[in-house]
């Protein structure tokens, strides 16, 4: 008898541990941000720099609209 409840014991605890580690699993959220674009690399620099992201600059905009600066990154 004493020997089962040992067993269930450990395997109620095993199954409360794992539960502890599943709640501390938590994702990042993506957010992004957009600015002004002042080429390439330094769109790339700042997004990297300010906010550990990945920017781009638009490749084609509307004619008379600025490009931007498009940075994506985890929050």
């Amino acid at each position: 008898m004493t020997k089962a409840s040992a067993i269930y014991f450990l395997l109620a605890l095993m199954f409360f541990a794992s539960l502890g580690e599943a709640k501390m699993t938590v994702e990042a959220k993506d957010c992004s941000i957009v600015w002004d674009c002042r080429g390439q690399k330094q769109c790339w620099n700042d997004c990297k720099n300010k906010y550990g992201g990945e920017g781009q600059c638009d490749i084609s905009t509307a004619p008379g609209v600025p490009s931007q600066c498009f940075c994506a990154y985890k929050c």
